[in-house]
């Protein structure tokens, strides 16, 4: 995420449509959309770069109602808990860039783990592990 990065990168947009003799426009899913509907795990990376017409955006997917509307398309679209799963990233505010501190209520929706040092030595043993889990 960043200061930059609008819904419309996440759930998609009305885009020309390629290959048609006349100009006109058809859905294309973002990415945050295409995983949902697909049951795949999804990582918001630095959440806390997102403006807030981001996160306001994301917030039903991420509360009680587990869903996204998109007006365009006049549809809700629902996660499947059993299969998707969201993950979310950030650095300390501390760290400069732009980072802000998320709003209690919107970090109270994830568990939170802090990694203050990590070697890379005992890593590795753990991506191969979780390389296997992934691909069988």
């Amino acid at each position: 995420m960043s200061e930059q990065t609008e819904i419309s990168d996440l759930i998609g947009s009305d885009l020309p449509s390629e290959g048609k003799s006349s100009m006109c426009f058809e859905w294309h899913d973002g990415p945050l959309l295409a995983a949902m509907k697909s049951g795949y795990w999804i990582l918001l990376d630095e959440l806390n770069l997102a403006t807030q017409s981001v996160l306001e955006g994301l917030n039903a997917c991420l509360d009680h109602r587990a869903e996204i509307f998109i007006p365009e398309l006049n549809k809700t679209f629902s996660i499947d808990s059993d299969t998707t799963k969201i993950f979310a990233t950030q650095n300390p505010p501390r760290e400069g860039g732009e980072r802000k501190n998320l709003p209690k209520s919107f970090l109270n929706r994830f568990v939170k783990v802090m990694l203050v040092f990590i070697n890379y030595r005992y890593l590795r043993p753990w991506t191969k592990l979780l390389l296997i889990m992934v691909f069988t």
